[in-house]
C-alpha cells in the first residue's frame, strides 16, 4: 500500500483513527487493489459485492456537474437513517445550507485533485434523531471518459445520538466537525475548504 498522508482540519473532538472503523481499512484496501499504474481504480472495475459485509454503508456517487452529485447506490442502512431512499437524486439540496458551499467544495477536489477525505459531520434525522457520522470518499474514473467523475464512500455512525422534535426531511451535514485529506499521490487540497 502507497503512503498517505493525511492532514487535519477544522477538529473539534478527538478523532478516531479511522482505520479501526468497521470496514473501512477493507474498503480502503480494496480500492488501493484496483489502482493501475499508479492511477485511480476504474469505476467498471470496482464491484460493490466485494464490500458485501459493509455494503449497507457504501455510496457510489456520479459527479454529473458542479453542482448535480447524484447517488447512484445508496446502502440500507443508510437509507434506513436517511428515512428515504437517495438513489438517482441530486444529494446537494439534503445539506444544510450553512455547509452546502463547503461539502460541495469537498466532493470537486475529492474528483478533481483527486484525492480522499474523511469527513466527520452531524446530519438532523427525519425522525428527529440527531447523529455524528464518519465517512470516508474516495474517486474513481470512469474508463469510457477517461474523467474522474464518480466516487465511492464508506460511513459508520458513532454511537452518540440526540433526539429532537422531527422533520419533515433529513438534513445532512448540519456541522462539519472534520476533515482528513488523504494524499493519494495526487496532493491534497489547500486550506480555502
Amino acid at each position: 500500500m502507497q503512503n498517505s498522508s493525511i492532514k487535519m482540519e477544522a477538529e473539534i473532538d478527538s478523532v478516531t483513527d479511522w482505520r479501526t472503523l468497521a470496514g473501512f481499512s477493507e474498503f480502503f484496501n480494496y480500492w488501493q487493489s484496483l489502482r493501475h499504474g499508479g492511477g485511480l481504480p476504474h469505476a467498471e472495475d470496482f464491484d460493490l459485492l466485494a464490500l458485501t459485509p459493509w455494503l449497507a454503508e457504501v455510496t457510489l456517487y456520479d459527479i454529473k456537474g458542479p453542482e448535480d452529485i447524484v447517488c447512484r447506490f445508496v446502502g440500507t442502512a443508510i437509507v434506513e437513517r436517511m428515512g428515504r431512499d437517495l438513489s438517482q437524486q441530486n444529494t446537494l439540496p439534503q445539506h444544510a445550507d450553512n455547509t452546502r458551499d463547503r461539502v460541495l467544495k469537498t466532493y470537486l477536489a475529492i474528483t478533481n485533485l483527486p484525492c480522499g477525505t474523511v469527513a466527520r459531520f452531524s446530519n438532523h434525522y427525519s425522525s428527529g434523531q440527531s447523529g455524528v457520522i464518519r465517512s470516508l470518499y474516495l474517486p474513481l474514473t470512469v474508463s469510457a471518459t477517461g474523467a474522474n467523475s464518480r466516487m465511492v464512500c464508506i460511513s459508520s455512525r458513532e454511537d452518540r445520538r440526540t433526539y429532537a422534535a422531527p422533520i419533515e426531511q433529513t438534513i445532512s451535514a448540519t456541522d462539519i466537525t472534520s476533515l482528513e485529506w488523504i494524499d493519494l499521490g495526487f496532493g491534497i487540497p489547500g486550506d480555502d475548504i
